[in-house]
């Protein structure tokens, strides 16, 4: 019976340690996958967001009535309160753009200007009338040469509301520069799907930049300027900054692993200052809560065959012995009643 249990038990608990180890790596390679797929199509929705602002700036800029008004206004002539008053928000231009805004209110305010930096048109009051010594106004108008910018994330206290300025030049038929357009755009409601405390079964998403810093997540926003402890261990295994960049690992922070999906949204290709990942996490011991009973359980399971084959196996050898002594005993006795009887 040893010799069975031995030969029957102790291969089968080697086979259940080593598949209970492999379930729990392959466990955390499925939920893995999954982090990184719903990293991906998060970072999809950033990317098609921006991209489709781009694209409707674009838009604006090559309007027949924003093209008029840029290659109308006179230049070297610094527009003034009352010039912008009585002329500029009453333009076709600015009524374009006044209408394009009420469409979509994600559009805070567009500005017109031409290239001496004079605004020409725009959809509300602007916040001065001169552009020329504005940083970004400057990187958009990028001497004459004319360069699509985002801006980096600021916030509009008068409307409760995250925003990045578009820049886009306004050019003619012939290439030729003749204004920049700047397109404030609300961007709160695409940050607030990364303030959520928990997506599916209890995992995170966050924002962040490719220096580690939170664009958004729950409690979290850009002016916090809070280090994401997930993106450390990701940073080395990133590939070139060209097209996407996704994945998974188990990230080893404080308090325990993390199983992290990470993607990258793949705008820094076109936007320096927009290099976003966004990063899907949760701790691995409770992402694996649902089965780590049942691998507890098959362990335990392991571990008191092991136990009770050894204590069957001691007992046996602690009593082999004792049990011939006994026979040896019981036949001494039966020789020494039948010499007796024959006798």
């Amino acid at each position: 019976l040893l010799i069975v249990l031995i030969v029957v038990i102790v291969p089968l608990s080697i086979v259940g340690w080593v598949l209970t180890t492999r379930s729990d790596r392959s466990l955390d390679s499925a939920i893995g996958g999954d982090y990184k797929a719903l990293a991906q199509n998060y970072s999809t929705d950033v990317s098609d967001f921006i991209r489709d602002r781009v694209a409707d700036v674009n838009a604006m800029a090559a309007d027949s009535s924003v093209l008029a008004a840029v290659g109308g206004h006179a230049t070297g002539v610094k527009a003034t309160p009352t010039t912008t008053a009585k002329g500029t928000l009453n333009s076709s231009a600015s009524e374009f753009l006044r209408e394009r805004s009420i469409l979509d209110p994600r559009y805070l305010n567009v500005v017109v200007t031409d290239t001496d930096g004079n605004v020409v048109a725009s959809a509300a009051r602007p916040p001065k009338n001169d552009y020329s010594d504005d940083e970004f106004w400057q990187s958009v108008y990028n001497k004459g040469q004319g360069s699509v910018k985002i801006s980096n994330i600021l916030d509009n206290e008068s409307v409760k509301a995250y925003y990045v300025t578009i820049g886009f030049p306004i050019s003619d038929a012939s290439g030729n520069l003749m204004g920049v357009l700047s397109a404030a755009v609300n961007i709160s409601p695409l940050l607030a799907r990364f303030q959520q405390n928990e997506i599916g079964n209890g995992a995170r998403a966050a924002l962040v930049d490719d220096s580690g810093t939170v664009v958004s997540a729950p409690n979290t926003d850009v002016f916090t300027r809070a280090r994401s402890a997930d993106f450390e261990p990701i940073r080395d295994s990133l590939g070139p900054t060209q097209g996407q960049q996704a994945g998974w690992t188990l990230a080893s922070v404080r308090g325990g692993p993390d199983i992290v999906g990470y993607a990258s949204t793949g705008l820094k290709s076109h936007f320096d200052n927009l290099g976003w990942f966004v990063l899907v996490s949760q701790e691995e011991s409770r992402a694996a809560a649902p089965i780590r009973a049942l691998e507890r359980f098959a362990l335990v399971m392991v571990i008191l065959g092991i136990f009770m084959l050894t204590l069957l196996f001691v007992y046996w050898f602690l009593h082999h012995k004792q049990r011939f002594e006994d026979i040896d005993t019981v036949s001494e006795e039966q020789s020494g009643r039948a010499a007796a009887a024959s006798v």
